[in-house]
């Protein structure tokens, strides 16, 4: 089962950066026009990716997650730097939730 966020950008800017720094990561295993495909090595899990990033456009990613990963995570929170954005559960305006809880992580990260 995966879950769903639209992560909405403050800047037309922001969306590409993040789109390449993720690609640069080692957690990228697929890379499609406007497509990332993360894996988590350390999950072991046997689905060809544990997390997806799709370019909507120059002020929206879609944030698919499959998989609880840190480490993902990680990867993405260091990609958003200071960006503002905010991040919807199934791109709900009402439904805003913090990056961690996308990734399923609790407690002080």
């Amino acid at each position: 089962m995966s879950y769903e966020y639209k992560l909405v950008f403050d800047d037309t800017t922001s969306a590409s950066k993040v789109m390449s720094e993720v690609e640069g990561s080692d957690a990228c295993v697929r890379v499609q026009p406007g497509d990332l495909y993360l894996k988590d090595r350390s999950l072991n899990s046997s689905a060809d990716y544990d997390a997806r990033l799709i370019h909507e456009n120059e002020s929206v990613l879609w944030l698919q997650v499959n998989f609880k990963s840190l480490s993902l995570y990680q990867i993405m929170l260091s990609a958003l730097g200071d960006s503002a954005y905010r991040c919807l559960e199934d791109g709900e305006e009402d439904e805003e939730v913090q990056l961690k809880e996308a990734f399923r992580i609790k407690g002080i990260v």
